[in-house]
């Protein structure tokens, strides 16, 4: 049965969780935004210690548990007081099985994961803390649907023994993501040949370095970190943070627009996929397997398996930027008819319905 009221508690991510109460919205679902606490800086510290000195991570645990229960009580108060019939929880790694278990079979649960569930990535390079990265594993169980957005992990899960499991793609937001005019000085300041716009992994760097020998211009917040870390200098091609209307008018000035994958993107797509092209730029992405389930390759979308393909693609249609403009064209369309926050979200109410 539809919902009537939903609560969705999300991390405030680029606007995307305001575009899914939109979205909610529209389908005629009042809506209740909450977003997740972001951790501060005393919490990061900790959580930085712990992970390096074990003798201490019993004392910085207790700190990081005692700040999860506090958002974990508020969560339960909010809960209370707006007394919605669905709770729509994105990613949820600071909601401890506790919280869930008290609202089993009260509220209908359902978990929307955008990244690897298991957090392998982060326990890899021992990153995160014990909680986060347990949170959902512990809790699977108590919802009552998870919508995961890589199939790789459906999978997964489904081996686990959770079975009300879907698949549910990321998309755009084509109000946020929209054509712009771009000014004689937007080419100026951005007209590259290649942009990138996003977080450093070890594996956008390496095919970053790969494309120095054209007008490479990379955007997105952590770089000065990653590399101070590593203790390196900032490469050239990188040009400062991006935020709003500026990556509008970066993507529509560059000549092609480069889609990286982070590690955790198994088979699955990343906003970026859809947003690039809903926005009318030339996009160039790293194959993943969910790519041919969305979209005519060739047509609607341009991909590279690997660094010898990726540089090849790159030669080619910077000198014929016609035939990827007419891919662009094609995906764009794809995306506004297919894979817009409206229709996921009419996907997620349609299983509702059906169950």
């Amino acid at each position: 049965m539809k919902p009537e009221k939903v609560f969705i508690y999300a991390p405030g991510f680029y606007g995307i969780d305001k575009a899914i109460a939109e979205a909610f919205e529209l389908a005629g679902v009042q809506c209740v935004l909450g977003n997740s606490r972001q951790m501060s800086i005393g919490e990061k510290t900790a959580r930085e210690l712990g992970n390096r000195i074990s003798l201490i991570k019993p004392l910085t645990n207790k700190l990081l548990k005692r700040h999860l229960d506090l958002e974990n009580k508020e969560f339960l108060r909010i809960v209370e007081k707006e007394k919605p019939d669905l709770l729509f929880i994105i990613k949820g790694d600071s909601l401890l099985p506790e919280t869930l278990q008290k609202l089993k079979n009260k509220i209908t649960l359902a978990a929307y994961i955008w990244d690897d569930p298991f957090f392998s990535y982060s326990k890899q390079y021992n990153l995160g803390d014990d909680y986060r990265k347990s949170n959902f594993e512990l809790g699977m169980f108590l919802y009552d649907y998870v919508f995961v957005y890589d199939t790789y992990y459906v999978d997964t899960l489904k081996k686990r023994g959770l079975l009300n499991v879907k698949y549910l793609p990321l998309a755009a937001d084509p109000k946020r993501y929209r054509e712009i005019v771009t000014t004689p000085e937007d080419t100026v300041k951005y007209g590259y040949d290649l942009c990138f716009v996003g977080c450093p992994y070890p594996n956008r760097v390496e095919i970053l370095d790969s494309l120095k020998q054209y007008n490479l211009g990379v955007f997105g917040e952590g770089w000065e970190k990653y590399f101070l870390q590593k203790g390196k200098k900032l490469p050239s091609y990188y040009k400062g943070k991006a935020s709003g209307d500026k990556v509008l008018s970066i993507y529509l000035s560059s000549k092609i627009v480069l889609n990286i994958h982070d590690p955790e993107a198994r088979e699955g797509l990343n906003t970026r996929t859809f947003d690039i092209l809903a926005c009318g730029a030339s996009e160039l992405v790293d194959y993943r397997k969910n790519l041919d389930v969305h979209f005519k390759m060739g047509k609607e979308m341009i991909a590279f398996k690997d660094k010898t393909e990726l540089l090849s693609a790159v030669s080619y249609y910077l000198k014929n930027m016609g035939l990827l403009s007419k891919v662009a064209i094609e995906g764009r369309q794809r995306v506004l008819t297919e894979h817009t926050w409206d229709h996921r979200v009419r996907t997620v109410l349609d299983v509702l319905n059906e169950h």
